[in-house]
């Protein structure tokens, strides 16, 4: 039986609407939900709808790549796990591969 299904499942993991924009954003530190729905606006230019970015954050935590905490103010904060950040640098390098072929992508 061949092994490449891991690749599609890989794929599957970053498939939820955001969840690129949330890994990366979240590569360097933990942050806020309010933060992070910043970042994640920032980098888009598509309409952010909360309750979407919210069902792919808890898509995310499923797969086990991000962990959410609430501090004692009721404060929502999001983390990468080790396998969240284990496939940041993956990500890195997709983008890499987009950048380079760019001109075929676009087209």
């Amino acid at each position: 039986m061949s092994e490449l299904f891991l690749i599609h499942d890989t794929i599957d993991l970053v498939k939820p609407k955001f969840a690129v924009e949330a890994l990366f954003a979240l590569a360097d530190e933990p942050l806020r939900y309010a933060d992070l729905l910043r970042c994640i606006t920032n980098t888009t230019q598509e309409i952010v709808h909360p309750s979407t970015v919210i069902d792919s954050l808890r898509k995310l935590q499923d797969s086990g790549l991000l962990q959410h905490s609430v501090d004692d103010r009721g404060h929502a904060t999001y983390r990468l796990t080790p396998m969240g950040r284990d496939l940041v640098p993956l990500l890195g390098q997709v983008h890499a591969w987009g950048q380079a072929h760019r001109d075929i992508l676009d087209g």
